[in-house]
């Protein structure tokens, strides 16, 4: 393609600045972000509190998120912030074991099948979601049932859960294993060095926003169109801009609404994607334990509106009064009843003095459900990339991890410029 050409990317959180990242790279120089909010970063959202860093949104990475480490790398960015220690919790704020004790020669036994179980989905590593296997279109839970993993079926719970995917129960299997292949897995149960960001995650999307040739921030995108001559109007609500490509990174199903002239049978395909309603909270609070927490028995649907973990940072470095708390949307409770099961779960951890400091509400997780990856709902997304002159990338296309994002963002650079 010519190097001269003019592209637009919507959205500049991770994706939106690796897709700009690896343009400049690829020599082209008129590549242009467009960001609704007044900062880059989507759910790459740290705050500042005392003078260090809380993350509201992406929390902490893994030791195999290669891409994320060479990006960092790059922008001179450090991945050794504070550790992390865990444990696990009841409801009633008592500690307890991740697998009780009469669970143990059980777990081992599947744990030692699972490299072997997992060894035939290696495809799902790569970026995107090629052919998926029918038995991964259904629910996680059931092919743990049919592959005779009760035990790691409640592992796997406790981290998928816990950050907002959903339920296990009902999440198609092939999204599971796209955050917790084998090598992902083993770092969550062996809390190997974890990516934990000294100066948030968001100084990575910061950097590199930065260093992209034209970042607009406050500048929503009203809708694309393309015109006869091929040209991309893209009217935002500040000016009309033309390039020659769009990069859609922003939350796919909302493009339905934007690009002018889609075919009736694509919008309805984009109608299909849903997600999970998610909180993060940071409350105030002095005397809890001085370590992250998981509490299994909040992570089921019956218990969305409970606090599923928390995030006790600095731990190891400093003292600290500010934990961020991880929630499950629950339309039925309104926000005084959700705060309160909150406070009251600090509390029964030995919290006093608890104070809420903020609150950020998610559209999480954007996937599809059983009956559409059995219709190859990505089949067809992947054949929509450049149709109307646009072409995806962001959660849906590869997970919402960085790491997952990044991968793909650089693969769609590779594959179509």
């Amino acid at each position: 393609m010519d190097r001269s050409m003019r592209i637009g990317i919507v959205g500049a959180g991770i994706s939106g600045v690796t897709l700009a990242h690896e343009l400049v790279k690829k020599g082209y120089r008129q590549v242009t972000l467009l960001e609704k909010s007044d900062r880059a970063g989507g759910k790459c959202h740290s705050i500042e509190y005392k003078g260090k860093t809380y993350e509201m949104g992406a929390l902490i990475g893994l030791p195999s998120y290669r891409h994320t480490l060479k990006l960092m790398e790059e922008y001179g960015l450090s991945e050794r912030g504070p550790l992390l220690e865990r444990a696990f919790f009841n409801p009633q704020g008592a500690k307890i074991s991740q697998i009780p004790m009469e669970q143990m020669s059980e777990f081992a036994r599947e744990f030692k099948r699972l490299p072997e179980l997992f060894g035939r989905y290696e495809a799902i590593k790569q970026p995107g979601f090629g052919d998926i296997p029918p038995e991964l279109c259904r629910p996680f839970a059931v092919w743990c049932e049919q592959n005779q993993l009760p035990v790691l079926k409640q592992v796997f719970m406790h981290y998928f859960s816990a950050f907002g995917f959903g339920s296990i129960e009902e999440v198609p299997a092939v999204y599971v294993m796209k955050l917790l292949n084998y090598e992902n897995l083993i770092s969550f149960i062996e809390i190997t060095h974890m990516i934990s960001w000294p100066q948030g995650v968001s100084k990575l999307v910061k950097v590199m926003a930065d260093a992209a040739p034209d970042l607009r921030l406050t500048c929503r995108v009203r809708s694309i169109h393309r015109d006869a001559s091929g040209e991309m109007r893209v009217e935002t609500d500040h000016e009309t801009l033309h390039f020659e490509r769009v990069i859609y990174t922003a939350p796919l199903r909302g493009l339905r609404n934007k690009l002018q002239g889609m075919e009736p049978q694509d919008r309805g395909l984009l109608e299909l994607i849903t997600h999970e309603p998610f909180r993060v909270y940071a409350y105030r609070a002095e005397r809890l334990p001085k370590m992250s927490g998981y509490i299994p028995g909040n992570m089921g649907d019956a218990r969305a509106g409970q606090m599923m973990a928390w995030y006790y940072r600095w731990g190891d470095l400093a003292e600290n009064d500010l934990v961020t708390v991880y929630v499950k949307e629950n339309g039925r409770l309104s926000d005084p009843e959700i705060r309160a099961n909150i406070e009251s779960t600090l509390a029964g951890l030995g919290g006093k003095e608890i104070r809420l400091h903020m609150m950020k509400r998610w559209d999480h997780f954007p996937h599809v459900g059983t009956a559409a990856l059995e219709n190859g709902f990505y089949r067809r997304l992947e054949e929509l990339q450049g149709k109307y002159g646009v072409y995806f990338a962001g959660e849906i296309m590869n997970f919402p991890t960085l790491e997952n994002c990044i991968a793909y963002a650089k693969t769609l650079i590779s594959r179509y410029f």
